[in-house]
C-alpha cells in the first residue's frame, strides 16, 4: 500500500535535511581552520617533571596577537588533585585552546608588551608565562593552584600524531639508557666492588617503579602511549646523567 505524505511534511523533510547540510558544512570549516598539531605549526616544546608540552599557532606571519593556537598536554586537570594518584589507566593527550596575551597600550585597546600565552581546560584557567618559564593552572571552582617552572625545548616530540618517530626515539632512549647502565654498573663493580654495584642495581630498580608511577606504564613498566614515551624519553635523558655520580 502507497503511503502518501503531505506537502508540510516533505516541506518538514526538505527543511531538516537543509540544516543538517548546513550543520556539517559549517562543523568541516570549524575543524579545517582549527590549528593541527604537526611540527609545521609547532611553536614551543616545554618539559615539566619529565613531561611534554606542544604548542602550537596557525596565525598570519608577523601577526601581533594570536587567538588560534593549540596547547597539547597530558591530563593538566589532574595536577590541581590535592593528592594524586598514579593512574591506572593510560595517559591521555589533551587538547586545550590557547591564544597569546598582551598589555595593553595607553589607549586601552592596542596590544602593546608581549606577556605569555592563555589556555583553557574544562576545569580550569592556565597561563604560560614565559619571562620566568612558569606555567600556572587555577581551578574554575575552587581556590586550588598549581605553578612548575619548565625548560623550553626547541625538539620536536609529537604527543598526537607521528606515531613512527616517537617510538624511534623512544627505542633510541631506551637502549641508551641500559647500555649506560650496563656500563657504570660494570666500572662500579671494578672500582667499589660488588656491595656497591648490587647497590646501584637496586636503585636502578627503584627508579623504573618510580618512573612508571610518574609516567604510566603496564604491569612490565613499558609505556603503553605516544605520552608515555615520550615521558619515558625525559626521565631516560635525565637518569643518564645521574649515572656519573656513581662512578665520581
Amino acid at each position: 500500500m502507497a503511503v502518501s505524505m503531505s506537502s508540510s511534511s516533505l516541506n518538514t523533510s526538505s527543511l531538516l535535511r537543509r540544516t543538517a547540510l548546513l550543520l556539517s558544512l559549517t562543523l568541516v570549516t570549524s575543524v579545517s581552520s582549527a590549528v593541527a598539531p604537526v611540527q609545521a605549526n609547532f611553536t614551543m616544546g616545554m618539559d615539566i617533571q619529565g613531561q611534554r608540552l606542544n604548542l602550537y599557532e596557525r596565525c598570519a606571519e608577523g601577526s601581533v596577537t594570536c587567538n588560534n593556537m593549540l596547547l597539547v598536554a597530558p591530563d593538566l586537570g589532574r595536577l590541581l588533585q590535592t593528592t594524586p594518584e598514579p593512574s591506572k589507566s593510560p595517559y591521555a593527550v589533551k587538547y586545550y585552546s590557547a591564544e597569546t596575551k598582551h598589555s595593553l597600550c595607553k589607549d586601552g585597546v592596542t596590544p602593546c608588551r608581549f606577556q605569555g600565552y592563555t589556555f583553557e581546560g574544562e576545569d580550569f584557567d592556565g597561563f604560560i608565562d614565559t619571562s620566568n618559564h612558569e606555567i600556572s593552572i587555577r581551578s574554575k571552582w575552587t581556590v586550588d593552584t598549581y605553578s612548575a617552572t619548565y625548560k623550553e625545548n626547541e625538539t620536536y616530540l609529537p604527543l598526537a600524531s607521528q606515531a613512527d618517530l616517537v617510538d624511534q626515539i623512544y627505542n633510541t632512549s631506551d637502549k641508551a639508557l641500559n647500555e649506560s647502565y650496563r656500563v657504570t654498573r660494570n666500572e662500579v663493580r671494578r672500582l667499589y666492588g660488588e656491595d656497591m654495584a648490587a647497590n646501584l642495581k637496586k636503585e636502578q630498580t627503584q627508579w623504573i617503579k618510580q618512573r612508571s608511577k610518574n609516567c604510566g606504564a603496564d604491569t612490565d613498566h613499558l609505556p603503553r602511549t605516544q605520552l608515555e614515551k615520550v615521558c619515558f624519553i625525559q626521565r631516560n635523558a635525565l637518569r643518564e646523567q645521574t649515572f656519573f655520580l656513581w662512578i665520581d
